[in-house]
């Protein structure tokens, strides 16, 4: 029993199949031998054919190339993107960080001249925030 239905193997036949139906060009055993020469409108007519299949592949190479280029226009847009987000990113971190810094150095000036240690002011914090979720949690 075949995976395949007849009209299937049939296909499969025709594709792979040994017999050629395309025209293979005559051919010299030496490669100085003198080739015999076609007909003018034969070779016209192939010369005209080969042009224009050339044609076509460089029309789509070059689409191909065109389109390689826009992706990497639009590969370098993003990375520039990508790299103005990062440093604006660290700016940004760098900012908060000299706050924080500022912030704390404020607290101790602030904590000395009230004669209380900045270590006091903490559990004062801490005590009223553990009071706060006493009364949150009832």
């Amino acid at each position: 029993m075949s995976r395949y239905s007849a009209d299937q193997q049939d296909l499969r036949t025709q594709l792979f199949s040994t017999t050629t139906t395309r025209r293979v060009p005559n051919r010299t055993a030496s490669p100085y031998d003198p080739i015999p020469a076609p007909s003018a409108k034969h070779s016209e007519s192939m010369l005209s054919s080969l042009e224009s299949q050339n044609n076509d592949d460089v029309n789509v190479m070059n689409e191909k190339v065109a389109m390689l280029k826009n992706l990497g226009v639009k590969i370098g847009v993003e990375i520039n993107k990508g790299i103005k987000l990062n440093d604006d990113i660290t700016n940004s971190f760098e900012k908060g960080s000299v706050n924080l810094k500022n912030t704390f150095n404020h607290m101790v000036v602030m904590s000395k001249r009230a004669g209380i240690t900045w270590k006091m002011w903490l559990l004062v914090f801490t005590i009223v925030g553990i009071w706060f979720f006493w009364i949150w949690l009832f």
